[in-house]
């Protein structure tokens, strides 16, 4: 099977004047793919069977991006940035996109097996709660994921994943703190192919995976991705110890359909879904076990055009999804029963134009609206509807934004200036059982620039650096409402305060990379200060009555050194280019505190020091293996557990052990279409955790089959 990138037709009077910026589809259908020596273009995310060569296991072509909203070589790129191609994470041991990410970018997890899970870039504290404004914003194709956890992030479409760091509200408005995570599916044309797969593994563990692709006729397109793992035993840590009530299951998947309308004009949608039903054994402390459950799905989708007239790439993009994630209490001695549900939804559009009105020179604009709303529940043990513990809410987002880019001294140095203006209306809405609760709302206003610069200092080395602000809104019970709560016979009323400001970032960077052909590696040092973090603080306290509200008061600070490499080795052994690849990404961070008026306190469950690092051979015909090492340093967190088991009191700050997890991946091509891969993960049975007081699985094996279509 050939696959390739359908690329966009810009206008025959053009002159290729536009091509400059790279053809892609649309704002975030970039291309990253290897030439099968015919001179069509092999999708990186194809599957193992079809006709990408397998002892290339180091790619180290131009790599394009697109999580700046505009296609561009990473080595033009002034922020820092890490790329994770889909032929990696389709070789990486992982049964979920978190699991792929984590072993692949150097990020901050929390994760809980079976259950939450969110990363943190540059030392802020991972999101993982079911929120609606978190500090990293995850982007599908370049558009909101309409997710609130990445543990309903389906991967089996995924083509490359962009992991864009430091502060993008210049370009994507509120909750890109931290950075962007811009997930890229596959686009596939030419002759119709595919895959199909099945596993089984450890924990009585079974996998399928389909994907198909290709063009129905000269000018329409489409893609079909399906996954399915189901874990039907409980699975067992590194330190021996069976966790009763951790299986789960995960089904996911993805469709889409495009086509050329006209040489000028395409228009594609896509539909992508995902269903969990995981079991969560609580934490390792309690006894008896605090069990649980959770049920996911989510349902999302997009419409877009693509316009190409003379000197322009415009793409309209409309997009909606809905999450519903349950919460199932499981009592020692009972039935089971849902307690509580949160359903989200994602409504919006994008507007944007890239003008190269100069040879040199694009302008990037456009804008974007979006609603966010979140709908809570709870419910007793016969099914009866209870007041939820918070209250329903809105986020109603507009914003302007433009970005310059300029190509000067024959495009040895490269500049870029921008920025964006946001209105933003949070509010807290009418809660069907929650009597003791006024709603309320608040508006504000953000403008955020961003400027950088890449100096190419001869064709290997290079200097790139970028500076920009960025925002968090805050929640909406944060700033609207009144929430009334009993403890005893304390009441205790929460306030929401409507002169809140939304937290903000200042961050610059500056960062040496090279690049030769066989080598290319980055270094970057990053600053970053938070200024009006939200805390909530307590207004009165006597014995019968508590007031809480919530104020600006805490700053931050985040300094550290991220670097990343991708080294082919195999010449300097003597072999043949591909046969021997080294990458990885690492992240020290010098900094990360918070401070208010008692000093500075640790961030929470960040990493003084994380990275992997893969190996990956091959014999140049049917036999390649990747060996992966993950390490995370000592993390603080809140000792929570049952007995005080960290620090000797409940609350206290303590730091949790670091660790390092080994994976090992075997692939045997036994005809041009069949591939037999065997999987290790955790090699060496690491006792660890990604949570505090939640350990993670010890050693599991996992064999599969995959046949090209």
């Amino acid at each position: 099977m050939n696959r390739k990138h359908v690329q966009a037709r810009p206008s025959r009077r053009d002159g290729g004047r536009f091509a400059a910026l790279g053809a892609t589809l649309c704002v975030a259908f970039g291309a990253h793919a290897a030439e099968d020596g015919q001179g069509r273009h092999l999708a990186a995310g194809a599957p193992p069977g079809d006709g990408a060569a397998v002892n290339q296991v180091v790619e180290l072509n131009p790599v394009v991006v697109t999580a700046t909203r505009n296609e561009q070589r990473l080595d033009d790129v002034p922020s820092s940035m890490e790329v994770v191609d889909g032929k990696v994470l389709q070789d990486t041991v992982a049964t979920s996109f978190i699991d792929q990410l984590k072993k692949n970018a150097s990020v901050d997890v929390i994760q809980y097996p079976n259950g939450l899970a969110g990363i943190g870039l540059r030392g802020m504290r991972p999101n993982f709660e079911f929120t609606i404004n978190p500090r990293t914003l995850v982007l599908i194709d370049g558009r909101p994921s309409g997710s609130t956890s990445f543990t309903t992030l389906s991967p089996e479409s995924i083509e490359r994943v962009e992991v864009l760091k430091g502060p993008a509200s210049s370009l994507y408005g509120a909750s890109a703190m931290g950075g962007v995570v811009n997930i890229i599916t596959r686009r596939s044309t030419g002759p119709i192919g595919g895959s199909i797969g099945v596993g089984y593994g450890s924990f009585d563990t079974r996998m399928t995976d389909f994907a198909l692709g290709g063009s129905l006729s000269e000018r329409t397109d489409f893609d079909l991705a399906f996954g399915y793992v189901n874990q039907n035993g409980d699975f067992t840590t590194g330190a021996g110890d069976k966790r009763p009530n951790s299986d789960f299951r995960r089904g996911s998947g993805k469709a889409r359909i495009g086509s050329d309308l006209t040489d000028m004009v395409r228009v594609d949608a896509t539909i992508d879904w995902a269903d969990l039903r995981n079991n969560a054994p609580g934490p390792v402390s309690f006894n008896p076990p605090n069990a649980s459950a959770n049920e996911t799905d989510r349902l999302g989708g997009d419409l877009r055009f693509t316009l190409t007239p003379r000197d322009h790439l415009i793409t309209a993009t409309a997009y909606a999804s809905r999450e519903n994630y349950n919460y199932i209490t499981v009592p020692a001695a009972a039935d089971r029963y849902r307690s509580s549900r949160t359903e989200s939804r994602y409504l919006g559009y994008q507007l944007q134009d890239v003008w190269a009105f100069a040879d040199s020179m694009t302008l990037t604009y456009g804008t974007d609206w979006q609603r966010v709303e979140a709908d809570r529940y709870s419910y007793g043990a016969q099914g009866q509807r209870l007041a939820p513990y918070s209250p329903n809410e809105r986020r109603d987002s507009n914003g302007i934004f433009a970005e310059w880019g300029s190509n000067w001294l024959d495009d040895r140095l490269i500049l870029t200036l921008g920025g964006r203006y946001d209105w933003i209306r949070s509010s807290t809405r009418s809660t069907p059982y929650k009597t003791s609760y006024s709603p309320g709302s608040s508006a504000f206003t953000s403008f955020n620039p961003r400027g950088g610069a890449v100096f190419k200092l001869s064709e290997s080395w290079r200097v790139h650096g970028s500076a920009g602000t960025a925002f968090a809104p805050p929640q909406g019970s944060e700033i609207a409402g009144e929430n009334v709560e009993y403890a005893g016979a304390q009441r205790r009323v929460s306030m929401g305060n409507p002169s809140l400001k939304p937290e903000r970032n200042r961050s610059w960077d500056i960062g040496l990379g090279y690049a030769d052909g066989r080598l290319d590696a980055d270094v970057t040092y990053f600053d970053s200060r938070i200024r009006d973090r939200i805390r909530s603080v307590i207004v009165s306290n006597t014995a019968t009555e508590r007031v809480s509200s919530y104020e600006n008061a805490n700053d931050s600070r985040m300094r550290g050194i991220e670097a990343r490499l991708a080294y082919d080795a195999g010449p300097w052994f003597g072999l043949p280019a591909g046969r021997i690849g080294v990458s990885g990404s690492f992240t020290r961070l010098l900094q990360a505190e918070d401070f208010d008026a008692s000093g500075a306190v640790p961030i929470r469950n960040v990493a003084k020091w994380k990275g992997n690092l893969s190996l990956t051979v091959s014999d140049g015909n049917r036999l390649s293996g990747t060996l992966t090492a993950r390490h995370v340093d000592t993390r603080y967190d809140t000792d929570n557990s049952q007995g005080s088991i960290y620090t000797g009191g409940r609350g206290g700050l303590f730091e949790n052990e670091p660790f390092t997890v080994v994976d090992l991946s075997a692939r045997w091509k036994i005809t041009p279409k069949d591939t037999l891969r065997f999987d290790v993960s955790n090699l060496f049975d690491r006792d660890y955790y990604e949570k505090a007081d939640y350990a993670m699985p010890g050693r599991a094996y996992y064999l599969r089959y995959t046949r090209a279509l």
